[in-house]
């Protein structure tokens, strides 16, 4: 399974956006605007950090304090032990210096890193906002959590990693239901809860309980969405190394058990 916790974001339109100023500011056969460097900088320094540049980082501190000690009037310190730099300069060599020292520092960090693009209609899977409102997140919030190692191991790629983490929230919410209808569950042989219902719904009409003539509807829908993890949950033993499943599955599954996890949530 991905480590999705160790994952890097990296964000393409913010470094080009950095790529093109850096090539003004080293093709400029004189001084740049001060504030447009500062501006370079800054948002470099704050991706150095973000992708852990540690060189990077080095040298654009080492620059820093080059600009302090030549402008020491252009820094102004604030409470929180930050600073604004505003109007700071150098003399152009000195620049060229610092730039093509950081042009190729980043260049060789970043060279160590291995990039790798997710297509844009995965893109919602990584997004922490996706399910962190509404009713799965107020009633089950952990279940949330689980749902987006999921998305996030589908949109990566890892589809049969994305089914361990469906399964497991699938497991929680029939037990809802289980237990909404008192009756035993294990979790190797989750369908008894569909041939229960099934065996419910076809009791003559006059022989059901009110309750259960209210709920009919509830449960009818839930063997439904049973029904269709069943189909799509074509390997039971998912700790066999053999099983695998592929992205259509994958994509067939998120959407069915997410349904299935609302529909649950919105009675029980």
């Amino acid at each position: 399974m991905v480590s999705l916790l160790a994952m890097l974001e990296f964000y393409a339109r913010r470094y080009l956006d950095i790529v093109h100023r850096f090539g003004l500011l080293l093709g400029a056969g004189k001084p740049c605007d001060p504030d447009v460097i500062r501006d370079v900088w800054t948002d470099l320094m704050q991706e150095a950090v973000r992708l852990d540049l540690p060189v990077t980082k080095e040298h654009l501190n080492c620059l820093t304090l080059e600009l302090f000690d030549n402008n020491p009037e252009s820094f102004k310190f604030k409470g929180d032990g930050t600073f604004d730099i505003t109007g700071a300069s150098l003399a152009n060599d000195r620049s060229r210096h610092h730039a093509e020292a950081i042009y190729q520092t980043l260049r060789a960090e970043l060279g160590s890193l291995q990039l790798r693009a997710i297509p844009r209609e995965k893109s919602r899977y990584c997004d922490p906002k996706w399910l962190a409102d509404g009713i799965l997140a107020n009633k089950y919030p952990d279940t949330v959590d689980e749902f987006q190692r999921a998305g996030r191991c589908f949109a990566y790629g890892e589809n049969t990693a994305c089914l361990f983490h469906l399964m497991r929230v699938t497991e929680f919410y029939l037990k809802k239901v289980a237990d909404s209808l008192q009756v035993p569950f294990h979790a190797n042989t989750w369908c008894e809860i569909a041939k229960h219902i099934t065996k419910e719904m076809e009791k003559k009409h006059q022989v059901k309980t009110d309750d259960w003539k209210a709920s009919e509807p509830f449960y009818a829908a839930i063997l439904t969405d049973i029904q269709a993890i069943s189909r799509g949950h074509r390997n039971p033993a998912l700790h066999d190394l053999e099983k695998k499943y592929d992205e259509r599955e994958a994509s067939y599954m998120l959407t069915v058990i997410e349904e299935f996890a609302l529909h649950v949530a919105s009675k029980i």
